[in-house]
């Protein structure tokens, strides 16, 4: 009886020893060991994203004459937007630091971010006309950074022959080919703008990006002559119908612009890690 009284007394006292535990954790910190002094706080980065981009591809055709110009956006389920999403989330979720916001589930629009800032007289401010978007994201939002993914009109090539160089520029992302007299050139369009603000202190970051939004050259991927394409290392055919695709005459050029995207999501996130 006395050992059992002794053995309950023990267990009373090793229950107290236990600190209790808590049902949660500060939204704007988390604790890291250090060796040294023990549990320190890591502030938590809330950084907003918007995906401004056009759930689906286009082909912009430069002729060899203006006359033969065109450009078609074809319904087909590439999944773009989601996907820049995803890899933006998958890149950020290895900063222990930095919490995601999405802007558009708090219907914020691209109109009222893309431009936010401006600079002037040495120094960046908050746009004029733009102060109720940086009030909402910061007093309402707590956001440290914001990121915007646009698809925008952009230069594909510079071509330049007997007559000197001309710009072409590709409608949005997906594919833009260049034809002169029977020879086809076939490049991924990769036409991404984006914008990264910080918001505490006000300065943008977009030079830090610049290989992204002034690239002036994209990525040759096939060849063609007389309609029929050279080999190349993205499985291409020539289509049956040059305007008039189907989907799986379309399909080769999805891998390029993905290895695109990758690379430019992982750019985008060891901007805002550094900043």
């Amino acid at each position: 009886m006395f050992k059992k009284i002794l053995l309950l007394a023990i267990l009373t006292l090793l229950t107290a020893c236990v600190p209790p535990q808590s049902n949660g954790s500060s939204p704007s910190t988390i604790s890291v060991n250090n060796q040294n002094s023990g549990s320190i706080p890591l502030r938590i980065k809330r950084v907003g994203y918007l995906i401004n981009v056009h759930a689906y591809p286009i082909h912009t055709h430069s002729g060899t004459t203006n006359l033969t110009n065109f450009e078609k956006r074809y319904h087909f389920n590439w999944r773009i937007p989601a996907y820049i999403q995803h890899r933006l989330q998958s890149e950020f979720n290895t900063l222990r630091n930095v919490k995601l916001v999405n802007l558009a589930s708090y219907g914020i629009s691209a109109n009222e971010v893309n431009g936010l800032l401006s600079y002037a007289n040495g120094r960046w401010r908050v746009k004029e006309g733009k102060q109720n978007a940086y009030t909402k994201l910061t007093s309402r939002l707590g956001l440290s950074t914001i990121v915007i993914v646009n698809e925008s009109e952009k230069q594909a090539i510079n071509d330049c022959g007997l007559m000197g160089c001309k710009k072409f520029n590709a409608k949005g992302y997906g594919l833009f080919t260049r034809s002169f007299m029977n020879s086809d050139k076939f490049y991924s369009a990769t036409a991404f703008y984006v914008h990264i603000y910080s918001l505490k202190p006000i300065r943008s970051l977009d030079p830090k990006v610049a290989e992204i939004n002034h690239s002036n050259k994209m990525t040759l991927v096939a060849i063609s002559k007389n309609s029929q394409a050279q080999p190349n290392k993205i499985g291409f055919s020539y289509p049956k119908n040059f305007k008039n695709w189907q989907e799986r005459e379309f399909a080769p050029f999805r891998l390029p612009l993905i290895k695109y995207i990758d690379n430019m999501s992982r750019k985008i996130v060891d901007v805002v890690r550094s900043n």
